[in-house]
């Protein structure tokens, strides 16, 4: 995993900095909820994910199995109407050059061997009046393929410019969910009137 640093314990009960936030126009976040949103991701471990892509609208990552299911990787709190700050999702080099090289989703055949809710530390800033910077905790999803035995992360990061420089980063807890497929609309034939 590719962060400031980072904890491979998925333990959760980390608060986050008990210290006021910086005098600016911006809170600092906090995130780390006590009850977690989505699925717990071990539900994962031993599937054949077949495809893994990322959406170009919104920040999701969606993973589909061997078994027909599907599973999403979505960031807490985000709305599709109100976006507010902009949002994306961050990964591992690896995961994010496999990704890069595709134009659409990734084909492949991979087990999960483990996967789990990770707690990061990153560095946070904002630079509007004076530069702020603090250590913002969040949360991740980290697994590995057997395959590979190597980590793979994906978390959230918030950012804010201003005349093409960034002046706000800051980072978002993600989550696991079930993808469940809306039915499709059946088109229902008219019998042709008789001539």
């Amino acid at each position: 995993m590719t962060s400031t640093s980072s904890s491979a314990s998925s333990d959760l009960s980390v608060s986050p900095s008990t210290t006021p936030p910086p005098p600016s126009s911006r809170r600092r976040p906090t995130y780390l909820r006590s009850q977690n949103v989505g699925i717990d991701p071990s539900v994962l471990a031993g599937k054949v994910l077949t495809r893994i892509g990322r959406s170009p609208k919104h920040p999701s990552m969606q993973l589909h199995f061997a078994d027909g299911t599907a599973y999403q990787i979505l960031v807490d709190g985000y709305d599709p109407v109100h976006r507010g700050l902009p949002k994306a999702l961050e990964m591992d080099p690896t995961l994010d050059s496999l990704l890069g090289a595709a134009d659409g989703p990734v084909v492949l055949e991979r087990t999960i061997d483990q996967c789990a809710l990770v707690t990061l530390t990153d560095k946070a800033f904002e630079s509007r009046q004076r530069e702020q910077r603090w250590d913002q905790n969040h949360v991740g999803v980290a697994f590995k393929f057997s395959e590979e035995q190597v980590w793979h992360c994906v978390w959230a990061m918030l950012t804010d410019h201003e005349n093409g420089m960034c002046v706000f980063r800051s980072y978002n807890d993600v989550y696991l969910d079930q993808l469940r497929h809306s039915p499709r609309k059946r088109h229902s034939r008219t019998p042709s009137s008789p001539a």
